[in-house]
C-alpha cells in the first residue's frame, strides 16, 4: 500500500523541466509547498522546498556555513532530523514519526527545489490530523507553507498555508 499512496503524492505533485542553464537570481519568495495524502492509517507527504533555504536552515543547524544537499545517508539523516523538528503529526492524541522514503533535487521556475517523500504511520485509520508546520520559520519572517490535504479513497481535499501565528491545522476526514 505504501508503494500506491508513493505514486499518488509523486504523482500530485507536478515537476518541472531543466532551466535554461544560467543561474537564476535569488529569490524573494518564501514558500514550501507539501502534498499530505492520508490513506487508512497512512500519511505520506511529499514536500518541496527551495534548495538553498534547506541549505541555509541545515547549515545554521549544524553551525556551518556551508552545506551542500546530496544523495547521503548522512544527508538524509540531518533533513529528516529537522523535518522531525518542524513537521510534527498527530493523530488523535498519537505523535507520529516520519519515515524518510526518497528525496531529491528538482527545478521549479529555474530555481533548484529539495523534495521529500515522508511516511506517517499509525495505529489505526486517521479521522482527525493536526499539523505544526514551522518549516524554515527562523530564517524568514514571510515565510509560508502551503499544505494539501488529500483523503483516501472520497478524495476529499483541504488547502492551508501555515505562517507566523498560523502555525497548527486540524484537519477531520468523513468515513472511508
Amino acid at each position: 500500500m505504501a508503494a500506491f499512496l508513493l505514486s499518488v503524492v509523486l504523482a500530485l505533485a507536478p515537476t518541472a523541466g531543466a532551466g535554461a542553464g544560467d543561474e537564476p537570481p535569488p529569490h524573494d519568495l518564501h514558500l514550501t509547498s507539501a502534498n499530505a495524502v492520508v490513506e487508512g492509517g497512512s500519511v505520506l507527504v511529499r514536500i518541496r522546498l527551495f534548495k538553498d533555504d534547506l541549505e541555509a536552515a541545515l547549515g545554521r543547524r549544524l553551525g556551518v556555513s556551508v552545506l551542500a544537499l546530496g544523495d547521503t545517508p548522512e544527508v538524509h539523516g540531518v533533513v529528516l532530523a529537522y523535518l522531525a523538528e518542524h513537521l510534527e503529526l498527530e493523530a488523535g492524541a498519537t505523535r507520529l514519526t516520519a519515515s524518510l522514503l526518497a528525496s531529491g533535487e528538482d527545478v521549479l521556475d529555474r530555481e533548484p527545489v529539495w523534495w521529500c517523500a515522508l511516511e506517517y504511520r499509525a495505529d489505526a485509520p486517521i479521522r482527525e490530523l493536526t499539523m505544526r508546520n514551522t518549516l524554515l520559520f527562523e530564517l524568514f519572517d514571510d515565510q509560508r507553507n502551503v499544505v494539501k490535504f488529500i483523503h483516501l479513497p472520497d478524495e476529499a481535499q483541504q488547502t492551508f498555508a501555515f505562517a507566523r501565528g498560523e502555525e497548527e491545522f486540524q484537519v477531520t476526514f468523513g468515513g472511508g
